[in-house]
């Protein structure tokens, strides 16, 4: 009777014992891909990676089972029995406690890889974040922008981006002041970032030539009242806010109020400030009206 007792109790502690082995398998297999080079898994842990800690998070509820049944098992056990017991279920506790602390780890590291797409909008493979994607770029051809080729920069830079942009994006141009009035569009409408009409915004950017003065408030406006399904207007410019087409600067907070009043459907205003003056003096008033404008409104601003 003792006997079979004791095979009964073999093989119930075989299958703990080999449970106990999956665990310490899978926190092998899981474990070095993120601590042999944590910089590097950290920045992208793989998708193999994700799976073994799905597996791992299932596994440790089955190990605290294990630790149970061996404490229940060492009441029948005997005293040689209950020795290798006792170091069966030290060992399960310290595995168990090791195990739940990697895969902890482990989760952070995968959350911080999902994060940045839950967050702030949408990313572009260039860096910008926008809060949608339907998006209208208005472009400063004032005479200055010849300076330092800074048409040149704002053609380069647009081509850049809007190559990196698939069909979901809907997109339109307007350049400001335009040849009859303050700005001119490419459609006038949004319309999908397609292959035919990548090469339509490539020769429409082709024939900008600056000239003029910088009628910022009227394309804003122009903007904000025409594109009733937009969620972002991207604006560049090297200068401040000028009188219509004349030479004179506007206010620069008179502005700021005139355009947050108009955006009541909370459209996301974001700035890029072209020409070395952006990078020397941040107390210019170019460089202080387009950074406000974009903090008013959520979007981003940068100067280059």
């Amino acid at each position: 009777m003792r006997k079979r007792d004791h095979q009964i109790f073999s093989i119930a502690l075989l299958d703990i014992l080999s449970g106990a082995l999956g665990a310490v398998i899978i926190l092998f297999v899981a474990v070095p891909k993120a601590t042999v080079e944590p910089e590097r898994a950290q920045k992208n842990p793989p998708q193999a990676l994700v799976t073994e800690i799905q597996k791992a998070i299932t596994l440790t509820p089955d190990n605290d089972k294990q630790i149970t049944s061996v404490m229940a098992m060492r009441e029948i056990a005997s005293e040689k029995e209950i020795e290798k017991l006792n170091q069966t279920i030290s060992q399960l506790t310290k595995d168990n406690k090791t195990l739940k602390n990697e895969i902890a780890e482990i989760q952070k590291l995968v959350e911080q890889k999902e994060e940045p797409s839950r967050k702030n909008g949408i990313p572009v493979d260039v860096g910008f974040r926008f809060k949608g994607k339907r998006i209208v770029f208005l472009i400063d051809v004032s005479g200055s922008m010849v300076i330092e080729d800074r048409i040149g920069q704002v053609k380069a830079g647009l081509k850049m981006l809007i190559t990196s942009m698939g069909k979901e994006f809907m997109i339109d141009v307007v350049f400001f002041p335009g040849y009859t009035s303050s700005y001119q569009y490419l459609w006038g409408q949004m319309n999908p970032v397609d292959e035919v009409n990548k090469e339509d915004i490539y020769n429409f950017l082709f024939f900008l030539k600056p000239y003029g003065a910088t009628p910022t408030r009227d394309v804003l406006t122009y903007a904000l009242r025409n594109y009733p399904y937009m969620s972002d207007i991207v604006l560049l410019s090297d200068g401040a806010p000028t009188v219509n087409s004349g030479r004179y600067e506007e206010n620069i907070e008179d502005v700021l109020r005139d355009i947050r009043s108009k955006n009541n459907r909370k459209i996301q205003i974001n700035t890029i400030g072209v020409g070395s003056d952006f990078l020397k003096n941040k107390n210019n008033p170019k460089f202080v009206f387009l950074e406000k404008l974009a903090k008013q409104h959520n979007g981003f601003f940068y100067g280059f």
